[in-house]
């Protein structure tokens, strides 16, 4: 099959503002594995990409699209529908980016290996994807109200919470615009980061839940869903004069809890018609059950780790799932784990690109884009335990820090 492959922080998503380079970092990193993986097994991959990093050389295994703005990066799709079998959206669901681009391709009779619009807009607004969870007694959510910036926030929350709780935006992903308040002081300062950094005036208050903060990670037909790994994610839950960051994670991740989630993310998906392809279940667990959080219609960051781990090529296991209405039995997991993280570093040197490139452990190297002093990488490293993984990923840390000191 030929299969372009938009993701929007490379693909021109961001060529009017600078993209944050740890948003650049997992997208790329998505975006080489997926058309890395899909090209092996036989299909011909097109990736549109910013022409800022295209001219850098990125390493691709896919013939690359230049383009120069977001919307010439929808020209670009546009042109390309007449003679793609398919096409795969990686792109946030915040101010509707995701929806309205399957939607935009779906529109033109292509084939997509995302969920179907319709989908992707009942769980991209976190008040509509807690209102038809709640509706589920097998899911647990936590307890989330809509608030805006007319009302008296500060009386809303004392009214329905104690500290501390949760802000974030209707319709962010990661830890975009999340603050966590621990006292009504604290509150002015989060709404403003969501009004700012969000331009919006609506956004939700969510109780505070604690616990071991997770992702499932789901192939899905027409009919069938199938949980193929439990993940650990590692976070930053800040106070608003931070910023909260999701920094990596662990795949797989070995818990008491595990086919709890399992049960709990089948059971969060069975809740939507129309979610198919790869899907993102991210959970707290809590010392009595898992709590979700929120769902992604989309691939996640957890995709590079489970590149590594599975028996199975997962690029095209999502072709399979999303367009032949086929899944495995089970998934079957090599004796091995990955760890990866982000990893800030000073502005690489252009000259150094080219030994990046080549170490395989370094998925996303720093690209020196946009006028940022600093830069940030995407690094991934496997081992027989995880123990090992997270050593040999604190190797790969020094090694990088050393190659760019020369």
């Amino acid at each position: 099959m030929k299969i372009l492959i938009y993701e929007h922080a490379c693909g021109g998503g961001f060529a009017e503002m600078a993209v944050s380079p740890g948003i650049l970092a997992e997208g790329f990193g998505m975006l080489r594995l997926c058309a890395e993986n899909l090209k092996a097994a036989g299909h011909e991959v097109l990736v549109i990409v910013d022409e800022g990093l295209a001219r850098l050389n990125p390493p691709l295994s896919a013939e690359i699209i230049p383009v120069f703005s977001f919307q010439d990066a929808q020209h670009a799709i546009l042109k390309r529908c007449a003679d793609i079998d398919a096409a795969y959206v990686i792109a946030p669901e915040t101010n509707k980016t995701l929806y309205a681009l399957v939607q935009f391709i779906e529109q033109n009779g292509v084939p997509t290996l995302n969920s179907y619009s319709k989908a992707i807009q009942a769980v991209s607004n976190k008040i509509d994807l807690y209102k038809t969870l709640n509706s589920n007694t097998k899911v647990k959510t936590p307890k989330t109200i809509q608030v805006n910036t007319s009302q008296n926030v500060e009386e809303v929350i004392r009214r329905e919470y104690s500290f501390p709780v949760v802000i974030k935006p209707v319709d962010g992903v990661g830890c975009g615009g999340l603050s966590v308040i621990e006292e009504a002081s604290q509150i002015r300062g989060a709404v403003e980061k969501i009004v700012n950094e969000f331009a919006s005036e609506t956004f939700i208050v969510q109780e505070y839940i604690e616990g071991e903060a997770v992702s499932v990670s789901l192939l899905c037909t027409d009919t069938k869903i199938l949980p193929i790994s439990l993940n650990k994610q590692n976070l930053t839950l800040a106070t608003p004069d931070r910023t909260s960051n999701y920094n990596g994670g662990a795949v797989p991740f070995n818990h008491k809890m595990l086919q709890k989630a399992f049960k709990t993310a089948e059971a969060t998906v069975n809740c939507f018609l129309g979610l198919k392809g790869y899907v993102g279940v991210d959970l707290i667990l809590t010392d009595t059950d898992p709590v979700v959080v929120d769902v992604n219609p989309r691939l996640t960051t957890s995709f590079i780790g489970l590149c590594r781990v599975t028996d199975f090529n997962f690029a095209d296991a999502i072709v399979n799932a999303a367009l032949k209405n086929s899944l495995f039995s089970e998934a079957v997991f090599l004796d091995c784990y990955v760890c990866f993280s982000k990893m800030e570093t000073p502005k690489v040197d252009i000259d150094f690109l080219d030994i990046l490139y080549g170490i395989p452990d370094i998925v996303s190297p720093p690209f020196p884009i946009y006028d940022s002093k600093e830069g940030c990488a995407l690094i991934a490293a496997y081992g027989k335990s995880l123990e090992e993984a997270q050593c040999l990923l604190e190797e790969t840390r020094r090694h990088l820090l050393n190659i760019m000191q020369g």
